[in-house]
C-alpha cells in the first residue's frame, strides 16, 4: 500500500486487489449506489476486478485512492478520484464512503485533498463534478469546497437503470487559490 495524501483523520492510498472484497460488501448497498453514475447493483465481484483493472490503466493526470480513517487502519471506508479529460482539459471528482462514515465530514476532508492534489502535484486548472440532485449532502461536499453550479442535465445511473436528474459543478484553479488565500 503507498499512501497518495493524508489529511488529519485520513489516509489516501493505493488500490489493491485486496479491497475487492469490502467494495464487494459496501457497493451491494443501493444507498451507496444509486448517487453514482457508473456504479451498477447489484454489485459483483467482476464488477470490483474490472474496477480495480481500470484504475491501473488510468494515466498520470488522474488519481484514485482508497480511503482509510487513521483510526482504523487498513479498513477501506470508500474510494475518491479524478480522472483527467485531455479533451475537455478537465478533472472530474467522484467519491463514494460507506454509509457507516456518513455524516462525519469525511468526504469533505478527502475531497479537499484531493483537488488540492489536483492544483497543486497535478497541474490541472479546473475541476468538474456532478451530483444526484436528490443527494443535497454531495451537493453541499462541493459547495462548501468552493464549487460553483456550471447548469443541469440528466446523466444514466447504472445503479438505478434510468437517467438521474443531476446538477454539474466546477472549480477553477484561480478561484480555488483565491479561497486558499483568503483563509
Amino acid at each position: 500500500m503507498t499512501i497518495i495524501l493524508q489529511t488529519p483523520r485520513l489516509l489516501l492510498r493505493t488500490l489493491s486487489l485486496d479491497d475487492a472484497d469490502v467494495m464487494l460488501r459496501e457497493l451491494n448497498n443501493f444507498a451507496i449506489t444509486r448517487n453514482t453514475a457508473r456504479v451498477p447493483f447489484p454489485y459483483h465481484r467482476d464488477d470490483a476486478v474490472s474496477f480495480l483493472e481500470f484504475v491501473e490503466t488510468l494515466d498520470g493526470q488522474s488519481c484514485v485512492a482508497g480511503i482509510e480513517i487513521k483510526s482504523s487502519p487498513g479498513e477501506l471506508v470508500g474510494i475518491i478520484s479524478f480522472e483527467w479529460s485531455e479533451s475537455k482539459s478537465d478533472a472530474e471528482l467522484g467519491y463514494w464512503l460507506s454509509e457507516a462514515v456518513w455524516g462525519k465530514g469525511y468526504g469533505t476532508e478527502a475531497a479537499r485533498a484531493m483537488v488540492e492534489h489536483a492544483f497543486v502535484q497535478r497541474g490541472h486548472s479546473k475541476m468538474v463534478a456532478c451530483y444526484h440532485d436528490d443527494n443535497p449532502v454531495s451537493g453541499r461536499i462541493l459547495f462548501g469546497l468552493g464549487f460553483n453550479k456550471t447548469g443541469a442535465c440528466s446523466n444514466f445511473s447504472k445503479a438505478q437503470q434510468r437517467d438521474v436528474p443531476v446538477t454539474n459543478v466546477q472549480l477553477l484553479k484561480s478561484d480555488w487559490q483565491k479561497q486558499k488565500a483568503a483563509l
